[in-house]
């Protein structure tokens, strides 16, 4: 059986929600463009650094948690925090952890309980690619002013929240 009509509109023979005037199909194609290329030009500048962004989020986190709490992050709070399965989390902590960028040790006041940390070296590296992924956006955003990157936030955390509570009831 073809579907390939299901995702055509009949009348100009466009892809569903690529027709003029249609905003919400027209910010999906936009975003399925820029999206891919923001990750490539973060990749590229941070390759010296040798961290992908998928592990410089997972650094941040485990950084941020261990703001909160000095004896490190959870793993199920970076799971919550990056919106990745238990598995994967561990997954890619076992990553960090042989590349010893992050460390594995137990609380002091429960035993049972799993904590990360990041190494000096992790902190090096997050720092190496916070430097290189902030450099690479501030050539993408020259000649932008301050008025309109504060609004490109704004919009992008407010997308960001929209995101989390459509998510926030099958996540788990």
């Amino acid at each position: 059986m073809d579907n390939g009509h299901l995702l055509k509109n009949q009348s100009n023979d466009k892809p569903a929600g690529l027709e003029t005037g249609d905003l919400a199909g027209e910010t999906i194609a936009t975003l399925l463009e820029v999206l891919p290329r923001l990750g490539r030009v973060l990749k590229t500048h941070m390759g010296n650094c040798g961290l992908t962004p998928q592990q410089m989020h997972l650094l941040l986190a485990v950084y941020n948690l261990s703001q909160r709490n000095e004896e490190g992050a959870q793993p199920g709070e970076l799971s919550r925090r990056c919106w990745l399965s238990s598995p994967a989390i561990t997954a890619a902590v076992d990553d960090l952890v042989e590349h010893g960028l992050c460390a594995r040790t137990h609380s002091e006041k429960d035993r049972r309980k799993v904590l990360v940390r990041l190494t000096p070296r992790g902190q090096q590296a997050l720092r190496e690619a916070w430097s290189a992924a902030t450099a690479a956006f501030a050539v993408l955003l020259d000649g932008w002013d301050e008025a309109r990157i504060r609004e490109f936030l704004t919009m992008h955390r407010e997308l960001d929240h929209a995101a989390e509570a459509m998510l926030d009831p099958v996540h788990g």
